[in-house]
């Protein structure tokens, strides 16, 4: 079985909602990269003059998306901006919504891929920048921050290999949000 990964595409997101589920996965266009990092808290209780009790407990995470762009939907759809007539108005009120983050990366060597889907993020709106154009033109990226908490039941994200898994859930992975 390979395990060598590259490339990232397909991220989607599907809002929570206050009963548990998620909404239906939506797309958002012009992935350029994701990095989440899960933070772990280190407990350590003694007794007799001796570690008693050692474990990691799970503190939250946070990550960047990085993407070439947005578009006014996604500005709603990311961090409860109004959206009107083209527009898109930002305001010190919006609530962000909860979302999972749904994508997928390939393995190397073969035509399958592992896809992904964190359960509980929410982004903050992006940084306002631009710089001139001198001589060339360059990319310029928007980089999205958010958090990473758990659900209820404790779920952070679940990561399925589409060459062991022989089911279903592959086929329905931007359709619905996928649990183990």
């Amino acid at each position: 079985m390979k395990k060598r990964l590259g490339g990232f595409k397909n991220i989607h997101v599907a809002k929570l909602l206050s009963d548990g589920t998620f909404q239906a996965p939506v797309p958002v266009t012009g992935a350029k990269a994701i990095e989440a990092e899960l933070a772990y808290e280190q407990v350590q209780f003694y007794a007799d003059n001796a570690i008693d009790y050692s474990d990691f407990i799970f503190n939250g995470g946070e990550g960047t998306l990085t993407v070439s762009g947005l578009t006014a939907s996604e500005y709603e759809l990311l961090f409860g901006s109004t959206v009107a007539d083209g527009g898109v108005l930002v305001k010190s009120s919006d609530i962000a919504p909860e979302v999972a983050i749904l994508f997928e990366r390939n393995k190397l060597g073969t035509n399958e891929k592992v896809l992904y889907v964190i359960y509980c993020a929410k982004f903050a709106p992006p940084a306002i920048s631009a710089q001139t154009m001198e001589g060339s033109v360059e990319e310029e990226t928007v980089e999205l921050t958010f958090t990473v908490r758990e659900l209820a039941d404790g779920e952070v994200f679940y990561m399925l290999d589409t060459e062991a898994h022989a089911g279903t859930k592959d086929a329905a992975w931007y359709s619905t949000v996928q649990f183990a």
